[in-house]
């Protein structure tokens, strides 16, 4: 069982992995922040009423003070605006890195020992900034995004071939937005570059679609699954962002890449082989990135 986790910002996605945590994981206190009190306390409510169904014994709490935090064992960042229909990815990033920050330094202050889980866009310049914010090693702040990205992929393949998604091959890594690396095994496929803007534009379509909101499930699922590789020490395989120390070229950017996961959180990165084309593509994304950040300071 694992200890305590703490969930800021609980919003659609917030709320759904709180839920979805209850289901898959045994946790001894989940702690809902949000700055809207009463929406987190309404949350946690309403997930302690699912007790009879799903049968746990985790005390369950709402609440918008950060020293509830205190001594988590896990933190997943999920708080900021969501993207709205014509906002790209940057557009968020003077709010959501205030908002960020602040978090970080709480962070810091009451659960120091803590792996933080980033899921707020844009999810690596974030990542990144939590990191910086906090101080903490690199392997302790991790962005979910490339995983996310993989999973969509994996259901657009199988749509696409009639082959399950469990069965295909198939990996995206690079940046958490519509610059992302697609890689799969396209054998007799002729619809490579259909599938390649299936992805990169899916979470796009669906924050399109509803104008006012974005993706819900698969980010609180994606996340779920790297919280519980996290908990349970799985030693997984799962791609996510994280603070580059030269793989592909690059340092001092964080970036999706195939990294193994455990307790220490992301233990091991593991560089894949890319060909020219898209080294120079990560060379681009990275000076981009640097840019970006340059700006913020």
């Amino acid at each position: 069982m694992i200890k305590k986790i703490s969930i800021i910002g609980v919003g659609g996605v917030g709320s759904n992995l709180a839920f979805n945590l209850l289901s898959n994981l045994e946790i001894k206190q989940l702690v809902l922040l949000d700055i809207k009190q009463d929406q987190a306390k309404a949350v946690a409510y309403d997930l302690e009423d699912t007790r009879g169904i799903l049968d746990f014994s985790t005390q369950i709490k709402g609440t918008k003070y950060y020293s509830q935090i205190k001594n988590s064992d896990i933190v997943i960042f999920s708080a900021g605006i969501a993207r709205r229909e014509g906002m790209s990815r940057l557009d968020l990033l003077r709010i959501n890195a205030e908002i960020a920050k602040k978090a970080a330094d709480n962070i810091k202050k009451y659960s120091p020992k803590a792996t933080i889980v980033v899921v707020t866009n844009p999810l690596d310049i974030i990542t990144y900034l939590i990191l910086k914010q906090t101080g903490f090693s690199a392997k302790k702040v991790i962005g979910m995004g490339s995983s996310l990205d993989t999973s969509r992929l994996l259901n657009i393949l199988a749509k696409e071939t009639g082959v399950a998604a469990s069965s295909q091959q198939a990996l995206v890594f690079g940046p958490h937005n519509k610059e992302m690396i697609v890689d799969f095994a396209k054998g007799q496929n002729r619809k490579i570059n259909k599938i390649h803007k299936a992805v990169q534009f899916r979470g796009a379509e669906i924050v399109k679609l509803f104008k006012n909101k974005s993706a819900v499930f698969g980010p609180s699922l994606a996340c779920c699954e790297l919280v519980k590789a996290i908990a349970y020490n799985q030693n997984r395989i799962i791609p996510v962002s994280v603070l580059l120390k030269g793989e592909y070229g690059l340092k001092d950017v964080c970036l999706g890449t195939p990294c193994v996961i455990n307790k220490a959180g992301a233990d091991r990165v593991i560089e894949k082989k890319i060909n020219k084309v898209q080294k120079k593509k990560l060379k681009e994304i990275g000076f981009t990135l640097r840019k970006t950040l340059k700006e913020l300071t």
